[in-house]
């Protein structure tokens, strides 16, 4: 038996009690994911939770159910456990999240959990929304697990600006879709061939994608992800009714 297939048995045997599989899309709730996994078996942690009521941030009504601090502060709390010692979580937030206390209050909680970096995404191709400064970026904390090593991130220059288009609405899986080449950088930078990428909040499955390309073995749950492709199969029924 080959290195990579024995880890990846060893991976199903972490879930295989659970109803979740290695490598595919499914729907799941995070908690419930990350409860089951054990400590210090995980590269890396793509993190992106729905911060906000739906009818708050967008004009489109998707079912998408909005986490509340208490959930992601628990969800951290998990990260921060299923970690490998100085391996990574990408924790991606909102601009509203920037001029407030919420992530330094989750992140009292979760003293072996350090942001080390910060990375913002320029959408070139968008004017974006507000009421004030127009939003036409997102961000991204690089929370490393203790204890912090700047040598295990690989790309010594990575820059901390990634300007990339964001999918037009008609192409996204998801519409808080994040840009496939900027995940494919993040995640060669950050974890190797074989290692377990774990995504509790998985939304377009964009990440499950890109791990399959580079070799990286993907566990992965979104909570609304049955209704979610419901609803994109029945907005492509009325487009083409048009």
């Amino acid at each position: 038996m080959e290195i990579g297939e024995l880890k990846e048995l060893l991976l199903n045997e972490l879930t295989k009690e659970q109803k979740y599989l290695l490598n595919t899309k499914q729907a799941g709730e995070a908690l419930e994911l990350l409860s089951h996994l054990e400590d210090n078996s995980t590269s890396l942690v793509f993190l992106d939770p729905q911060y906000e009521p739906v009818k708050n941030v967008l004009s489109i009504n998707y079912p998408l159910s909005s986490q509340s601090d208490y959930q992601i502060l628990r969800i951290l709390e998990q990260t921060e456990r299923i970690l490998k010692p100085s391996a990574f979580c990408l924790l991606w937030v909102n601009k509203t999240l920037l001029g407030n206390d919420r992530v330094p209050l989750w992140l009292l909680k979760t003293p072996n959990l350090k942001v080390v970096d910060f990375l913002v995404w320029h959408k070139k191709n968008t004017l974006g929304l507000g009421n004030w400064l127009r939003s036409n970026a997102e961000f991204c904390f690089l929370l490393q697990k203790f204890p912090q090593k700047g040598k295990v991130f690989k790309n010594r220059s990575f820059g901390n600006v990634w300007e990339e288009n964001v999918l037009p609405s008609s192409k996204r899986k998801h519409p808080h879709q994040k840009p496939r080449e900027l995940i494919k950088a993040l995640i060669e930078a950050t974890t190797s061939e074989g290692d377990l990428i774990v995504d509790p909040c998985a939304g377009s499955f964009v990440v499950l994608e890109v791990c399959q390309e580079l070799g990286r073995n993907y566990l992965g749950v979104d909570l609304t992800y049955n209704e979610m492709q419901e609803f994109l199969k029945e907005n492509q029924r009325k487009l083409c009714e048009v």
